[in-house]
C-alpha cells in the first residue's frame, strides 16, 4: 500500500509543471514567424516574450513552442493587457518588409539629426509646425520714413495683399499717422536651393512672385542665388506638394513627381517612374554623390518606383505610395543602357561606386530599409570597413555578418534581390499621413 502510495505521489510531482505550463497561453512558431512580429500579433513586448520563455536573442526556429500569455497568480485575475489599437494597423507585414518590427536601441543617445524627419535638415521647412494665430485687428500705424514695401516685408506680406485688404490705400501716398490693415501672417517657410532651382521655379512653387521673394531676401542683391542658399518665403502652400499616404503595400501618392533624366541612370518605364518630392530628390542627390566621386561616369537602371496616382503596381506589392525603388547594382562592365538586370557573381559587383550611392542615403537618414542580396552585403562590409567606416555605424546600417535572418541593419538580406536593390525611403516629416 505504501508503495503504491509513493507511485502516485511521485507521478503527481512529475506532472506538476505541466498543470502551470497548461494556465499559459502558447503557440507553435511556424516557418517564416519572427520573434517581433509574434509579439505584435499577440499584443505583447519583445522583453515579455523573452522572459516568459527564457530567450537570451530574438533566435527561434520553426516548432518551437512559445509562451505569449503569462500564467495569471494564484488569487489573482489576470488582466487583459490593453493594446494601443493603433499598434497593429498600417504596418507593412508583406514583402519587401518581412522581418517585424526591428527593436529600438535603449539608453543611446542619438547620433545624428535624420535628414528625412528632422526639418532643420530637410528641402524645405516651416518655421513653426502650426499656422500662426490670426491676430483681431492687427494694424500697423504708419512712421516717418515708412514705404509699403517695407511694411510688406517687415510682417512677411505683399504689397499686393496690403492694397486688397486696405480699399483706397495708393501704395506711393502713404502718411505717418495712417493705419494699415497688415492681415493674417502667413507662415515661413524656409527653401533650399539645390541644383536645377532657381529663384523663380520656389517662387512659383509657393505661389509667389519672384519680385516679393526678393524683397524678403535682401541679402541677395541681384545675384542670382546658387545651390545651397537659403530662402525665406511667406505663404500659405504647403511645405512639399507631394503627400505619400499610407503603408507602401496599400497606399497611394498625390501630387507625384516624376524622376528626371540624368546621366548616372536611364528609366526603363517613364511611366512607373514617380514619386514623393523628397523620393525623387534624394535619388537624385545620392547619384549626384557618385557622379562627382568618381572620373568616369557608369550608368545604373532605374526599373520602378510608382504610378503617377500611387496604388497598386504590376508586378509588385509594395510600390504604392512613392517611396519604394527598384534599382540595378553596379557591376564592372554596364552598357550603355544601364548595369543588367540579372544575377551576377558578386566578385563582377563594383563595390566602390555602389557602396557610394548607398553610404549618401545611410549618412543622410533618408532610407528606412535596403534590400541587398548577403552574398553582396559581405562585399560592401568588408569595403566600408577598409574605408573606415566605424563599427557602430556598420551595425546599424548592415545585417552582414549576423546572418541573413537578422532583422537589425538598414540594409539586410530578402529573396529575389540577387539581380537589383530595393531601397524604401522614410517618411518625410511633412507627410502625416504617410505610415512606416
Amino acid at each position: 500500500m505504501f508503495r503504491a502510495f509513493g507511485i502516485a505521489l511521485l507521478c503527481l510531482v512529475a506532472l506538476a509543471p505541466t498543470r502551470v505550463g497548461a494556465d499559459a497561453t502558447t503557440v507553435v512558431v511556424k516557418a517564416g514567424d519572427v520573434l517581433g512580429k509574434i509579439a505584435q500579433r499577440e499584443g505583447v513586448t519583445l522583453a515579455e516574450l523573452k522572459s516568459w520563455n527564457g530567450l537570451q536573442s530574438d533566435r527561434i526556429r520553426a516548432g518551437q513552442k512559445l509562451i505569449v500569455r503569462q500564467a495569471a497568480k494564484p488569487e489573482q485575475t489576470a488582466k487583459p493587457k490593453q493594446v494601443d489599437a493603433s499598434s497593429d494597423v498600417e504596418i507593412d507585414w508583406t514583402p519587401p518588409f518581412d522581418y517585424g518590427e526591428p527593436s529600438k536601441p535603449i539608453d543611446k543617445p542619438r547620433s545624428a539629426p535624420v535628414a528625412a524627419r528632422d526639418p532643420s535638415t530637410a528641402v524645405a521647412v516651416r518655421t513653426a509646425n502650426k499656422t500662426p494665430k490670426k491676430k483681431k485687428g492687427r494694424t500697423h500705424t504708419v512712421q516717418k520714413g515708412d514705404t509699403l514695401t517695407g511694411i510688406a516685408v517687415r510682417y512677411g506680406t505683399t504689397v499686393e495683399a496690403l492694397t486688397k485688404a486696405n480699399p483706397g490705400l495708393l501704395p506711393t501716398r502713404i502718411y505717418p499717422g495712417q493705419t494699415i490693415d497688415v492681415g493674417e501672417p502667413r507662415p515661413e517657410v524656409v527653401f533650399r536651393l539645390e541644383r536645377g532651382d532657381t529663384l523663380t521655379a520656389a517662387a512659383n512653387r509657393y505661389g509667389v512672385s519672384s519680385r516679393d521673394v526678393l524683397r524678403w531676401n535682401q541679402r541677395l542683391g541681384t545675384q542670382s542665388p546658387r545651390p545651397g542658399t537659403s530662402l525665406r518665403i511667406y505663404s500659405r502652400a504647403p511645405v512639399s506638394a507631394s503627400q505619400a499616404i499610407g503603408p507602401t503595400n496599400r497606399g497611394r501618392l498625390e501630387n507625384a513627381e516624376r524622376l528626371p533624366a540624368h546621366r548616372g541612370y536611364v528609366i526603363r518605364t517613364p511611366a512607373r517612374a514617380y514619386g514623393t518630392e523628397e523620393t525623387i530628390r534624394w535619388i537624385v542627390d545620392a547619384f549626384d554623390a557618385v557622379d562627382r566621386k568618381f572620373r568616369h561616369t557608369k550608368v545604373a537602371r532605374v526599373h520602378d518606383i510608382s504610378d503617377r496616382d500611387g496604388g497598386r503596381i504590376r508586378d509588385h506589392k509594395s510600390h504604392q505610395n512613392g517611396r519604394d525603388a527598384d534599382i540595378s547594382y553596379y557591376q564592372d562592365e554596364c552598357g550603355v543602357n544601364g548595369c543588367r538586370f540579372q544575377d551576377f557573381r558578386s566578385s563582377e559587383l563594383d563595390v566602390a561606386r555602389q557602396w557610394a550611392l548607398l553610404e549618401h542615403w545611410l549618412r543622410n537618414g533618408q532610407a528606412s530599409m535596403i534590400f541587398i542580396d548577403y552574398r553582396l552585403q559581405a562585399k560592401l562590409y568588408k569595403y566600408a570597413k577598409r574605408k573606415g567606416v566605424s563599427k557602430a555605424n556598420l551595425d546599424r546600417w548592415i545585417q552582414y555578418p549576423r546572418g541573413k535572418y537578422e532583422p537589425r541593419g538598414v540594409i539586410r538580406h530578402f529573396p529575389n534581390h540577387e539581380d537589383h536593390l530595393h531601397v524604401r525611403f522614410v517618411c518625410p516629416y511633412s507627410d502625416l499621413k504617410c505610415r512606416p
